[in-house]
């Protein structure tokens, strides 16, 4: 049985989106969704609106869903995220035309959200009430976030946590800005939830993925 995170979304307040800005938010959302859709499996899909879908794997799916908020936010917008990690039987090579449990739980979560932001839900391992709040309060944390923050961790997060100085020449500011900034988004705990939710579903050794 082989298990996805499909994750559904859509723009947060999106007919606030000023017309000229629209299209490279929607740029950047695709480049984003992309990044996390593993080779041979259907390619993200951003629907006209202000709707988006991306099917990737288990371990991948928060860091996705973290990732594609931080790009959002760094442009002064954001998303409702429905994770859920489910078979996908008729997973095709369209989006628009797959089947299976996952694409039915990750929309009816996405309809079913109302004041946060995202929802994970995972009928074989169930969350535990711990893995619930740790998700709620990173997501109040992204949400208390400035432009500017969010775009420097997103770097942090995409260049696979590089030096600090090595971030300051990519945005030509000092290291103790970027630091600063690094700190004010709380990045080593973000990391370290990144990691924790990776290793969550992590195949064990010697394990295929589908048992």
């Amino acid at each position: 049985m082989n298990l996805y995170a499909i994750l559904t979304g859509d723009l947060v307040r999106s007919s606030t989106v000023d017309a000229d800005r629209y299209p490279l938010l929607m740029q950047a959302l695709q480049q984003c969704l992309a990044k996390f859709c593993p080779a041979g499996i259907a390619t993200p899909v951003v629907y006209r609106g202000d709707g988006f879908q991306l099917a990737t794997l288990p371990e991948q799916a928060f860091n996705a869903a973290l990732q594609t908020r931080l790009t959002l936010i760094s442009l002064q917008s954001d998303a409702r995220i429905a994770i859920a990690v489910a078979p996908a039987e008729q997973l095709r090579a369209d989006l628009n035309q797959s089947t299976g449990q996952a694409f039915t739980l990750s929309g009816q979560l996405l309809d079913d959200l109302q004041q946060t932001r995202w929802e994970w839900l995972d009928p074989q391992q169930p969350f535990s009430a711990a893995e619930q709040l740790l998700l709620q309060l990173v997501s109040v944390q992204l949400q208390q976030l400035t432009a500017r923050q969010a775009a420097v961790l997103l770097a942090y997060l995409q260049q696979q946590r590089p030096q600090h100085q090595q971030l300051a020449l990519f945005f030509k500011t000092s290291r103790v800005n970027i630091t600063h900034l690094l700190n004010q988004a709380q990045y080593s705990l973000i990391v370290q939830v990144v990691d924790y939710f990776s290793k969550r579903y992590q195949p064990s050794a010697g394990v295929p993925r589908d048992e």
